[in-house]
């Protein structure tokens, strides 16, 4: 199933909330109930030192067992003879104490004095079921918060705050002795976590339904801030639609906002450009192909027309060798037409291999001595270059056809080495070209004044077709100066040789 980029980021934006609400609910019960737990440990410990000064100040006349009738603290004690028995204790315990003591003697039968900061932990087990009744049944006076503290230690494992009182100085009373041998008592203040586990509790109260709120909250702000942030993106999509070849001069509004939908609007409006400039390239060159076409047709047409006219005055011989020359003008347009087609698409570069320049220049000079002007070749003997043979072929042969197209007596063509590069130089001593017009010769259907009015001038191609694929062999072609009257293009290419 396909999602909604806004689907998609509420998702997402949901999934990190849950992550992130749920571990700041744990920091945060984990928080309340340490704190609140510590604050449990602070009173148990403090109400154990009050209980033990209180024990140590007994006055003489008092007897033993003794209670307290108003006990110093409001936390869980437990005070313990040193044979086990135990005469005070909580309200919480007194279902989990029998006749022998504590159910699970937290305070061993024989316990030596420690240190006052002693802290143990017991687990207490299932409470007496008479004791419970009698404290919690029908009739019982205990309070429901005890009882269920009661019911709540069950099972548990307390942590409790213990120190001994030495007792040796207390008088013998009601069948009780103590001959001063080291006999004590031990008081037992417990840490229920009974307010902590309420506290926390009460947080839970809120965490649960606010935590699924809040990332349900956040889901859908996250939803409509990214319908709300894509919207400049659908108006570039709507606007973009509607674009077509007959209004590439159309562009999408960029927002001011200076980051990526504006670099989004910047680059589809540059892309537009593109396309506009390639469209128009492409309308000139239909336009340019058609006019270079129609005038070779119609001088065939003209032509054939008149000898049919006149067939017993026409001079047949000239008339089919001058259809002859206007057919091979029109094959040479079309074979550049389709080279230029092929280059276009496919830019990927062809496969290439070592080539002897030099050897290539002197066989293509060797099957044009004939053509007019002096051929002239200055050159090592070997020249090898990596490259298309095919395409370096047709370079070649362009730069030559525009050579002796220009030139007055002669074409002299020159071929260099250097540690980086290999340069071919073709020169002619023809009218030359003007400087503004040096670049603008390698366009496509490019013809100077001076060549319109030749009959042997070209269509315009040649350069054009030599630098494309120049370009794909990572060479370049261009005019150079030359010290004599002429033009000299130079074709500079990647010596193969060369250490980069």
């Amino acid at each position: 199933m396909r999602l909604s980029t806004a689907v998609r980021v509420s998702l997402v934006a949901g999934l990190l909330a849950a992550i992130l609400a749920t571990g700041f609910a744990f920091w945060m019960r984990h928080e309340i109930y340490a704190t609140r737990y510590k604050d449990l440990q602070y009173r148990a410990e403090q109400a154990r030192n009050l209980m033990m000064g209180n024990l140590r100040a007994v006055p003489a006349e008092r007897s033993w067992p003794f209670s307290f009738e108003h006990p110093p603290t409001d936390q869980v004690v437990e005070i313990v003879e040193d044979n086990g028995n135990v005469p005070e204790y909580s309200s919480e315990l007194s279902a989990h104490v029998d006749d022998d003591g504590p159910a699970l003697q937290p305070l061993p039968a024989k316990w030596a004095p420690r240190s006052s900061q002693d802290r143990q932990y017991v687990t207490f087990g299932a409470p007496n079921p008479e004791r419970l009744d009698a404290a919690c049944g029908s009739g019982a006076t205990q309070e429901a918060s005890t009882c269920q503290d009661i019911k709540n230690l069950a099972g548990r494992r307390i942590e409790y705050y213990r120190g001994v009182v030495p007792l040796a100085h207390l008088p013998v009373d009601g069948g009780k002795s103590f001959p001063g041998d080291g006999r004590s008592v031990a008081v037992a203040v417990y840490v229920l976590p009974f307010e902590a586990e309420d506290a926390v509790a009460a947080a839970d109260r809120v965490l649960i339904p606010a935590v699924p709120i809040g990332v349900l909250l956040i889901m859908l702000g996250a939803y409509v801030t990214t319908r709300v942030a894509l919207r400049p993106v659908e108006r570039m999509r709507a606007l973009a639609a509607t674009i077509s070849e007959t209004n590439l001069h159309e562009r999408v509004p960029v927002p001011p906002t200076g980051d990526v939908l504006a670099a989004l609007a910047t680059t589809l409006n540059e892309t537009l450009a593109r396309l506009e400039t390639s469209a128009d390239q492409q309308r000139g060159f239909i336009a340019d192909a058609a006019h270079e076409l129609r005038s070779p047709i119609a001088a065939l047409r003209a032509i054939l027309e008149v000898a049919a006219a006149h067939p017993d005055r026409a001079d047949w011989p000239r008339t089919v060798a001058t259809a002859v020359e206007e057919t091979r003008r029109l094959q040479d347009l079309a074979d550049d037409l389709l080279l230029i087609a092929r280059l276009d698409a496919d830019p990927a570069p062809t496969p290439t291999s070592t080539v002897d320049l030099a050897e290539l220049t002197r066989r293509h000079l060797a099957r044009r001595l004939d053509e007019g002007p002096t051929l002239t070749l200055e050159s090592p003997d070997h020249v090898p270059v990596t490259g298309n043979p095919a395409q370096l072929d047709r370079i070649l042969r362009n730069l030559l056809d525009n050579a002796l197209r220009h030139a007055t007596t002669q074409v002299t063509v020159t071929l260099t080495t250097t540690p980086t590069a290999v340069l071919l130089h073709v020169t002619d001593d023809g009218p030359g070209i003007p400087t503004p017009d040096q670049t603008r010769i390698f366009t496509r259907f490019t013809r100077l004044d001076d060549s319109r009015t030749r009959p042997t001038g070209g269509a315009g191609l040649g350069l054009s077709i030599a630098q494309d694929l120049a370009h794909r062999h990572h060479a370049t072609l261009a005019v150079t100066p030359t010290p004599h009257p002429g033009t000299r293009l130079t074709l500079t290419l990647p010596n193969p040789t060369s250490p980069t």
